[in-house]
């Protein structure tokens, strides 16, 4: 588990880059073509922040580690790996509405309500809960991580956020017993959460292209998984 939070992991390892100036953040790839000044090599126009474009060129390489919806569209739209493309096509994945509450009556080592600190649910709103504050390096008021279920988030897909919270805050406390205000509650949509049907494969390379996708989806549904499939994506490109 990475402290003091779970993008800890990722931003370590992008840390050189980033002092190196080699990354671009609040930027999306529209576009990926073959640079007209190398066909060897790949050129990708973005937008940043306020709409504004920009065309980076000379690149060895490009690798999509996006949810698969995407890459696919992505490839669509610059016309490129049409194959690829096809098999992404595929792919299924569910959404999940997740719950974020905040507990600050509560400070470690005292909590509020079950001894225990992450479950599975069988309720049929909630598949997942977990108390984070419980996780290492984590602050000492009492915070919780609540998942929906695939069926019930696809089911309130369109949901405005402020029911969708209530109604997991009720199944909230209906599981735990922790029926106490929070003091912060708020809810967030991952529309690409969970893999139902993977790609099947740990990561795809294409040496001719130059081109690459890694992710969980291709697999599995868990951060291990993505980790995997970067792993064996980064191996093979060497």
């Amino acid at each position: 588990v990475p402290a003091p939070a779970m993008s800890a992991l990722a931003g370590q390892w992008a840390l050189p880059l980033r002092e190196a100036g080699s990354v671009e953040l609040q930027t999306r790839v529209t576009r990926i073509e073959p640079d007209p000044l190398n066909t060897q090599k790949w050129q990708l126009h973005t937008k940043g922040v306020q709409d504004s474009q920009h065309v980076y060129s000379a690149f060895d390489a490009v690798v999509l580690a996006v949810p698969a919806a995407h890459a696919r569209e992505l490839l669509q739209d610059s016309e490129q790996c049409p194959a690829l493309a096809t098999q992404l096509a595929e792919v299924r994945v569910a959404p999940c509405w997740t719950l974020m509450l905040a507990f600050p009556q509560a400070v470690q080592p005292a909590h509020l309500g079950p001894q225990w600190n992450a479950a599975r649910s069988t309720h049929h709103r909630i598949a997942w809960l977990a108390r984070e504050s419980s996780k290492p390096g984590r602050g000492a008021i009492e915070r919780w991580t609540v998942q929906a279920s695939d069926a019930w988030s696809h089911e309130h897909l369109e949901d405005d956020a402020p029911r969708v919270q209530a109604k997991l805050q009720k199944a909230f406390a209906e599981i735990t017993g922790i029926r106490t205000e929070p003091a912060h509650a708020e809810v967030y949509l991952w529309r690409d959460a969970q893999t139902l049907k993977p790609l099947g494969k740990t990561h795809v390379w294409d040496a001719r292209a130059r081109l690459g996708l890694c992710g969980d989806y291709l697999i599995g549904h868990r951060v291990e998984d993505a980790f995997v499939s970067g792993l064996e994506l980064a191996l093979s490109m060497a």
